[in-house]
């Protein structure tokens, strides 16, 4: 059992009070009770490594799954990126093989119907323009109006399918960008819609009815088999005006 003793001259002094005299100045441990103290101390020490041990490997094996982790979603990427180039350049030569053709059929269309220049011609030309009635609702009561119908023949042959057609003559005489082929014809602007869409417009805009709008509600689409071309139904409020020669029909 240890003893709480205070040291003098000639050796140490047990206390009776022991640990709580404040002239407690060393604890005498029998070796038995020093050995346990060790051996507390050796485990804890070791313990001690072993956690440190665990949390270097842990902190290792964290490392290398997020290394794994990020190499292999930049091998997925570095995939993706690989088809990505691989479909841009398969899309850009599809893209120039498709102007080519285009523009191949465009000018045998343009030698066919004689538009000159062939070469420089958009193909695009008015068969017939015509007044025609329409209905349209005002409140309850339905109402007439007579709009004109303008028929565009494109440069596109009935062999086209019509999707592909349709697709074509809206981005060529409709582009978001660039001139408007139909301003050549005195067509101003459009309305996304029918009539009643048109003077919902026109309460916002005075203008619209001072103008030629195209109503792309009715517009349409046929293909002439006499003529062997795809054709678009153009319907605007107002009459053309003078027709340029060059997209006239021969």
């Amino acid at each position: 059992m240890s003893e709480f003793v205070k040291k003098t001259m000639i050796g140490y002094k047990e206390l009776d009070s022991g640990r709580s005299n404040p002239e407690c100045t060393h604890v005498i441990l029998t070796v038995k009770e020093y050995d346990n103290l060790l051996q507390k101390i050796a485990d804890a020490e070791q313990e001690t490594r072993n956690e440190k041990r665990k949390a270097e490997e842990e902190k290792r094996a964290s490392q290398n799954r997020e290394q794994q982790t990020i190499q292999k979603a930049n091998q997925v990427i570095e995939k993706w990126e690989k088809a990505l180039e691989k479909e841009k350049g398969e899309s850009a030569y599809q893209k120039g093989l498709n102007e080519n053709l285009l523009r191949i059929a465009r000018e045998r269309a343009n030698a066919d119907r004689k538009l000159k220049p062939k070469k420089e011609h958009t193909g695009y030309v008015v068969v017939v323009s015509s007044e025609k009635i329409y209905r349209y609702k005002s409140g309850r009561r339905l109402e007439s109006v007579k709009l004109w119908e303008t028929v565009i023949q494109s440069p596109y042959s009935i062999e086209f399918p019509a999707k592909q057609a349709k697709k074509l003559i809206l981005e060529e005489f409709f582009p978001e960008n660039g001139e408007w082929e139909a301003a050549r014809l005195g067509i101003e602007r459009w309305v996304a819609g029918d009539y009643e869409d048109f003077l919902s417009a026109a309460d916002k805009d005075e203008e619209f009815i001072q103008q030629n709008t195209a109503l792309t509600g009715y517009r349409s689409f046929r293909a002439n088999y006499r003529a062997g071309y795809w054709e678009m139904i153009l319907v605007h409020t107002r009459p053309l005006e003078v027709v340029p020669k060059d997209m006239r029909v021969s």
